[in-house]
């Protein structure tokens, strides 16, 4: 293998979460830095401009491209998770990493006392590493998900209808609890979270993988790049900050139950 082969770049989707971008850019530039077997590795934070529902699966997705030319595998990684002890290394195949500390979570902190489970040894969602070439077969995460949820019950279809095996790793992360909008303070279904699953239904309705909606039909811009605040020096390089708009559009019920929050 190449260097290149080997280099790992985490895509991190971002809007509206300062405060956590100034935990998880420390961290994890700490965490890298004491590795006993070090992994080169980028950061790119993709920021998706205000005024659109935000869109999970296509932000990774444009963090991908961004990327895809000079590492060998991705790992997908919400802001809202810390590593503690877990394993960045190469991988071969979809391997999520997460499996320890976020398997309950507060709905919404500060106003209810609900909280959600997520099975973190079924899920594909958090912190996955990802083969550049596996996630180039899948043509990616959907495009189709706008607001909260289901990009990730997506993904795992993908994989699945290529039949590409998948693996996991024990990893232990800290989460940063944070208003969930796929639920309302009582734990029901928020309106967009209603929304996506009959997207999700109508997509795999054929069962199999959804022509054309993916990395083959992301459309997007680049408004700005700059770099992290909070980045040790002598990891500067590492890290950047893009700032995007999709150029594509929700459907009328997504942008309805955005509005609607």
């Amino acid at each position: 293998m190449t260097t290149t082969d080997r280099r790992l770049h985490i895509v991190v989707p971002y809007r509206d979460r300062a405060a956590h971008l100034r935990d998880f850019v420390p961290r994890v530039g700490a965490y890298f830095a004491t590795l006993a077997d070090p992994i080169d590795y980028r950061v790119t934070i993709v920021e998706q401009e205000a005024g659109l529902p935000f869109n999970r699966g296509a932000i990774k997705n444009v963090g991908f491209l961004l990327g895809e030319a000079e590492s060998g595998y991705t790992c997908l990684h919400d802001i809202d998770y810390l590593p503690v002890d877990a394993d960045y290394s190469w991988v071969d195949r979809p391997t999520p990493i997460l499996s320890f500390g976020a398997e309950r979570r507060p709905v919404a902190p500060g106003r209810s006392d609900q909280t959600v489970t997520t099975d973190l040894e079924s899920t594909m969602g958090g912190v996955l590493l990802m083969p550049n070439d596996v996630f180039r077969r899948i043509d990616g995460y959907s495009n189709a998900y706008w607001g909260w949820g289901y990009e990730d019950f997506d993904l795992s279809l993908r994989i699945r209808s290529r039949r590409i095996p998948t693996a996991r790793r024990p990893g232990r992360f800290e989460p940063l609890d944070h208003d969930n909008e796929g639920f309302n303070p009582d734990a029901s279904a928020s309106a967009i979270s209603r929304v996506n699953k009959r997207v999700f239904q109508a997509n795999w309705a054929g069962g199999t993988l959804p022509e054309e909606d993916g990395l083959s039909s992301l459309s997007f811009e680049i408004l700005d790049r700059r770099p992290c605040d909070g980045v040790d020096p002598a990891a500067a390089g590492r890290w950047e900050i893009v700032r995007v708009r999709l150029t594509m559009a929700p459907l009328p019920g997504q942008l309805a139950a955005f509005k609607a929050r």
